[in-house]
């Protein structure tokens, strides 16, 4: 498949460590909820949860970082807001295990994820945070998880971040090609 034909909004998104502490509109805030909220489920369950904290809620966003390993912490302070995603793992109408929860909490994120990048706001995902101490905070029963952290934002100058992060904001990851996980019929023979 030729790149030009993905679209560019998903084809240009990535992650920063650079944010700017500069607030972002509740109408932006709102529309990356409406499109996670638009993402297809299985029983059309909607499993996931997120629970959001801005720089104008001080305590709370402070408590948010305290859930992040150190590495995380050190960057994610510079951003607006925190989102913690978290799935409900039982089916509203028997409560049986819905082992599709953290699958369908990650569509609803990646809408989110490209909802904020049509807009000029960028978004950084980390699995680097005590699941433990989310659940305690939040007093979580067996039937919910939390799923990721995610710092929301405007792209920062990269000076509030030191030269590492700095260095690693200029140079995108590398995505794997195409024939490293798409295969046909088998796992032995790549689809492209």
């Amino acid at each position: 498949m030729r790149k030009e034909l993905i679209l560019e909004v998903i084809q240009d998104r990535w992650s920063p460590y650079a944010f700017s502490p500069n607030p972002v509109e509740d109408f932006k805030i709102k529309a990356m909820m409406e499109a996670a909220g638009q993402a297809p489920s299985c029983n059309n369950e909607q499993p996931w949860m997120f629970v959001i904290a801005t720089r104008q809620e001080r305590e709370v966003f402070e408590s948010f970082l305290g859930f992040m390993v150190e590495g995380n912490r050190i960057w994610a302070k510079n951003a607006y807001a925190i989102i913690i995603s978290m799935a409900r793992t039982k089916f509203a109408y028997n409560g049986s295990p819905n082992r599709f929860a953290f699958h369908d909490t990650g569509m609803a994120v990646a809408n989110m994820l490209t909802q904020a990048y049509a807009m000029d706001v960028y978004v950084h995902q980390m699995g680097g945070f005590s699941v433990d101490m989310v659940k305690k905070y939040f007093k979580l029963n067996e039937g919910v998880e939390p799923v990721a952290m995610m710092t929301i934002g405007y792209l920062g100058d990269g000076e509030s971040i030191n030269p590492e992060l700095a260095k690693r904001d200029e140079t995108r990851r590398p995505r794997k090609q195409i024939n490293e996980f798409a295969f046909k019929n088998s796992l032995n023979n790549p689809a492209f």
